[in-house]
């Protein structure tokens, strides 16, 4: 499992006290590595979530702590948020067979993390429904949480089965993979962008199955 964080800004900077909340909470599921992506600026680190690198954050942000299923635990390059053109994602789940998917689509790999292959064929999707559509391919029926940090400020939120909670203040949106003080849940089997002129969801077309999920990393709640 990994932890997962961000803030989608609207009308302001994220509560300092607020961002570095989650971000612990986030920290708790993944001890290898972390890192963080805003306004075209990443950072990343081995080891546990360190909120005091945020302290200077006041745009949209994603953060990532990681628990290696892919490349081994001290690869930095595997580290996430890991950057595609002028976005960057922050994935907790697995893509089977993402060498055979780098194949097919003419993909140049970087690093060992599987996530590089999503990151990169995201790079090239441009509508709410063909990110569905690539997470349906890439990943039928596995549990998944992912965020998204668009050039533009912009955050897509995805899940299908791994937790993902949400909550919407007036200066923006939270998101975190652990439940905080005011979040919900984000609805199942959705994709979800959230920008500073709103938001637009679309469904997943796949549901999560513990069967197809047999033989690879646990399953985590």
């Amino acid at each position: 499992m990994c932890g997962l964080y961000g803030f989608m800004r609207r009308s302001g900077p994220p509560q300092a006290e607020l961002l570095t909340l989650i971000a612990g909470l986030a920290g708790t599921r993944g001890p290898h590595a972390h890192g963080h992506a805003a306004a075209g600026v990443r950072h990343v680190a081995l080891g546990p979530v360190n909120p005091a690198s945020l302290s200077t954050v006041v745009d949209s942000v994603i953060g990532h702590a990681r628990m290696t299923t892919a490349g081994h635990y001290q690869d930095l390059s595997c580290a996430q948020p890991l950057q595609a053109g002028g976005m960057f994602i922050a994935h907790n789940g697995t893509v089977p067979a993402h060498r055979f998917h780098a194949t097919t689509h003419g993909l140049t790999l970087q690093t060992d993390s599987d996530s590089e292959v999503l990151g990169q064929l995201l790079a090239r999707t441009v509508t709410l429904a063909g990110v569905a559509s690539l997470l349906d391919l890439l990943t039928p029926g596995l549990p998944l949480a992912l965020l998204v940090l668009d050039a533009d400020g912009s955050v897509t939120a995805a899940r299908r089965a791994h937790p993902l909670h949400v909550l919407r203040a007036p200066e923006g949106t939270y998101l975190c993979s652990l439940p905080f003080p005011g979040s919900e849940p984000l609805p199942d089997q959705t994709v979800t962008r959230f920008s500073a002129t709103g938001e637009t969801s679309h469904p997943l077309s796949t549901t999560a199955s513990l069967r197809a999920a047999q033989g690879g990393p646990a399953w985590t709640p």
